[in-house]
């Protein structure tokens, strides 16, 4: 249920306030109680950007956060569909399962410049370079809240946050008993069950399990006859998913956890070369996290593994890709106006394709400083330098281009992020930044190898691409505006980008003796983006809730040509808006999205790969929900209710579905 927030301290009292919350235990990270902090601060609270509890409006970084109970009256049954109904953010649909998400342009299909993470933890695949949402195993139902952060964010958050960053931060065992159970049936045989459990475990421990199962039809029209026949594209999409973490303390002044997860999800994701080909994944991750209350501050590490095997239609090709990380940072309090967080990474990334196997080593230093040298104002400077090392093997087939001696390579790269908030009263914050974002190319187009002789032709991975960089300015503006009980936020940004990937689609014309014709990625050029963000939320009496995003991205580009499109991949414009209501027992959401023209490449049958362009669209969902008891909701919800099918993208029609869902907790 929603509540009016109220006025709440500001500048010391507001950090002496949070002092006292946690001093009851040592501020250790795994020991955040958001809830408390959320109810304090008076609206949600992000440690993320600097390791200290800070109001979203006051993180250095532009940063949204979606709650748990606007993902709860949300809706939906995708992170996704939740992103495009509370931001402005660049959310295209191609079927039943399978989304793109980008940040102020070029969203193109599986783009590569978002990183996403759960509780710190990377779920961005570095072998295709992108995030794939329908495999990521968490329920909607165990998320406390979802941050997002607009803009290049590499020094702060990690490799490869060129475009920004979703980190998807789950509910805290060690302070939540949490047991809920969601049934979901709908047209278009859709059926669902999830449930989670979360609860403490004697002193400072705790336990968290979750589980789904999930199939449903895929959209029925639009598929060409090779991809519904030969690539296995109509079939309908399933997913099972299970994940568990135990939190525990290691002494009084320490604690550690450790999470697994598994998942398989079968879908025909839409490539970025414009086809649809039925994918069978499977992913397992395991992670060990230790962190520890010392005098020389507070020490964190972590070491986890993500693992990816990837079965293709109509082929024979398996992939097999995994990632190691581990990290080790120290977050150090000097006085009261200096937070120091210095960091250590190294990460071992690898793709075997059967004959070839391609991968690299990063080794990475980075120190975050934040300063409040005044009440009112503070700065954060991070600075972070990836070194890359590059290694493959079984690439000595004359009828390629390329040879495993051309995979010894070595290069360095240095992000850096530059952030200033002033809170110029108890209503206005200003907030000004600058970044350097640097994204590696994907393995697939550093090391992809396959051959299509009845086709006559063949693709190769470039081992001599070279990072994306990408240089991002933004001046924010935010108001609470206590007439409308919400805030008001203007964010003005302009962004240079060099080095995109133009993807294996781009075709390459090499020597005579290179077997057939051959497609191999190449750097585009140059490009930038200029725009603005507006967004206003608020409340009506006790009872209404409302809010309206509204984005404009301007794209300009100097690129060769290629099947990929990133310049016009997003559309210009886009609003979402936002309208709930509560009354008793019974609550209803309303939201609707608008998105100007987009345009994108899409392979036809007997035609090849074409040009095609979405044309400006409404789309609008909604939810009506009976809280039968205080445990127990009754709710009907709906998608794309303006049509029985609409185009919102250049790929499939989006089909007008209804879901009846029922919600426990205990």
């Amino acid at each position: 249920m929603t509540r009016r927030q109220r006025s709440v301290p500001r500048g010391p009292a507001l950090l002496l306030a949070a002092m006292a919350l946690l001093a009851a235990s040592p501020a250790l990270a795994l020991d955040i109680d958001h809830t408390a902090l959320e109810e304090l601060f008076g609206e949600p609270v992000t440690t993320s950007a600097t390791g200290k509890p800070q109001r979203a409006s006051d993180a250095p970084v532009g940063m949204d956060i979606i709650t748990a109970e606007q993902i709860r009256r949300s809706g939906a049954r995708d992170i996704p569909a939740v992103l495009a109904r509370y931001t402005s953010l660049d959310v295209h649909q191609y079927n039943a399962s399978d989304y793109s998400v980008g940040i102020r342009g070029y969203a193109t299909p599986m783009t590569p410049r978002l990183l996403v993470l759960v509780d710190g933890r990377q779920v961005y695949l570095d072998h295709y370079g992108y995030a794939a949402w329908d495999a990521i195993p968490v329920q909607l139902s165990e998320i406390r809240q979802i941050e997002v952060v607009k803009g290049p964010n590499s020094a702060l958050f990690g490799f490869n946050a060129v475009a920004g960053v979703v980190n998807i931060i789950t509910r805290n065992p060690v302070h939540e008993r949490h047991s809920s159970a969601v049934l979901r049936l709908g047209t278009g045989r859709y059926r669902e069950a999830s449930g989670v459990a979360s609860a403490p475990m004697g002193e400072g421990g705790g336990i968290r399990l979750s589980a789904g199962l999930r199939g449903e039809r895929n959209w029925g029209r639009g598929y060409t006859d090779f991809e519904y026949g030969a690539l296995d594209a109509g079939r309908d999409p399933t997913r099972a998913q299970v994940a568990g973490e135990v939190r525990f303390p290691l002494g009084s002044q320490a604690r550690g956890s450790i999470d697994a997860s598994y998942g398989r999800t079968i879908s025909a994701p839409f490539a970025d070369y414009g086809q649809f080909w039925r994918e069978d994944k499977r992913i397992w991750s395991l992670r060990g996290r230790v962190e520890a209350d010392t005098t020389i501050g507070l020490v964190e590490g972590q070491l986890y593994r993500n693992s990816f095997r990837g079965l293709y239609a109509a082929t024979p090709f398996v992939t097999d890709h995994s990632v190691t990380v581990a990290e080790l940072s120290d977050t150090v309090k000097l006085g009261a106006a200096h937070t120091l967080r210095p960091s250590l990474q190294y990460r071992h990334a690898v793709m075997d394709i059967g004959a070839s196997e391609v991968g690299y080593g990063v080794a990475s230093v980075g120190v975050m400083w934040n300063w409040a040298f005044d009440p009112q104002a503070e700065t954060t400077v991070a600075l972070r330098y990836d070194h890359l090392w590059l290694r493959g093997k079984g690439y000595d087939n004359p009828d390629f281009p390329y040879r495993s001696a051309d995979y010894d390579r070595e290069f360095g790269t240095l992000a850096w992020n530059l952030g200033l908030v002033w809170r110029v009263s108890d209503q206005d914050t200003i907030r000004l930044s600058a970044a350097r974002g640097v994204g590696v190319p994907t393995l697939y187009d550093l090391g992809w190898r396959d051959s299509y002789p009845d086709f006559g032709y063949q693709d190769t991975g470039n081992p001599f691409l070279k990072p994306t960089v990408v240089d991002d300015y933004q001046l924010e503006y935010g108001r609470r505006i206590e007439v409308i009980d919400g805030r008001f936020v203007a964010t003005v940004f302009h962004q240079r980008n060099s080095g995109f990937s133009s993807g294996l689609s781009a075709a390459t014309h090499f020597p005579p003796d290179v077997a057939y014709e051959t497609y191999s990625p190449y750097n585009l050029g140059r490009s930038s983006a200029t725009g603005f963000d507006l967004s206003v939320k608020g409340r009506l009496a006790e009872a209404v809730n409302w809010g309206v995003e509204y984005r404009l991205a301007s794209v300009s580009s100097e690129f060769r040509p290629s099947l990929l499109d990133p310049k016009r991949a997003s559309p210009r414009h886009l609003v979402s808006a936002r309208l709930g209501w509560s009354g008793g027992p019974v609550e209803l959401d309303l939201f609707g999205r608008y998105a100007s023209q987009a345009q994108g490449f899409r392979t036809v049958d007997e035609v090849g790969t074409v040009l095609v362009r979405s044309k400006d669209h409404v789309s609008v969902a909604a939810r009506l929900a009976y809280h039968v008891t205080d445990r127990m909701t009754l709710a009907l919800e709906g998608e794309n209710l303006l049509h029985q099918r609409q185009e919102q993208s250049f790929a499939l029609k989006a089909e007008r579905r209804f879901y009846l869902s029922l919600r426990s907790e205990f």
